[in-house]
């Protein structure tokens, strides 16, 4: 019995891997408070970064984590050059190149951001100039609740600029992630906020097609989580 499980811990990597000494070169973008990355150190914290060190852990992977900017991000999914993305919605595009867990690491909302807390609670906003991280749709069902179109937005190239013309007065309203949000909005005085709850989105790790059995990521995902729900 000894004699097989060793066996099977000696072998576990390539049964996961189709290549088990490879480095996973894996991509993510600062999205806090989920992934805080730090320029001045070339760190990463946050609860994915929690997810991916536990599935390193108990899979016997070997991961680097790179950050790139989210216009870049999405276009590098497409290119075949990275090996997983975390902390990603799942769609029809994305899954042409990749394939995704089942388990999410979370799931989260949007929201909308102002300086005027008479204007947060309109449902309106046809007239309204919005900041919206440049790359990221959204989605028709608060479109067409808030009666939006492509006029109302301006887009910016992080989600810290969307908060900058916010704060400059360059829009009325900002909308993006409602944790991301209250986590960047806390560097700026009196922003009021509220979650749009029509539209849920969950986020997911992402593998190369064929890398890895995303059946045993899930599991570590699910593991990680009762671990969490125990120590809380």
């Amino acid at each position: 019995m000894r004699i097989i499980l060793l066996f099977l811990a000696l072998n576990f990597s390539s049964l996961l891997l189709a290549d088990p000494s490879k480095t996973l070169r894996c991509v993510t973008t600062h999205y806090p408070p989920f992934t805080i990355y730090d320029e001045k150190t070339d760190t990463f914290t946050g609860l994915d970064i929690e997810y991916l060190t536990f599935i390193e852990r108990n899979l016997n992977l070997k991961i680097d984590v790179v950050h790139l900017p989210w216009a870049r991000v999405k276009k590098e999914m497409t290119l075949d050059y990275y090996d997983c993305y975390f902390s990603l919605a799942n769609n029809q595009e994305r899954a042409k190149y990749l394939d995704f867990t089942s388990e999410p690491l979370h799931t989260t909302k949007y929201g909308l951001f102002t300086l005027n807390n008479d204007k947060l609670h309109t449902d309106d906003l046809s007239h309204a100039t919005i900041a919206m991280l440049r790359g990221v749709d959204v989605p028709e069902i608060i479109a067409t609740k808030y009666n939006l179109n492509d006029n109302n937005f301006i887009h910016s190239l992080s989600t810290k600029d969307t908060f900058g013309l916010l704060e400059k007065n360059r829009v009325e309203y900002a909308i993006t992630n409602y944790q991301a949000g209250l986590w960047y909005s806390k560097e700026y005085k009196n922003i009021y906020s509220r979650q749009l709850n029509e539209f849920t989105f969950p986020t997911y790790i992402a593998f190369k097609h064929g890398l890895i059995d995303t059946k045993l990521v899930d599991e570590q995902i699910k593991r990680f989580k009762a671990q969490q729900h125990k120590n809380n």
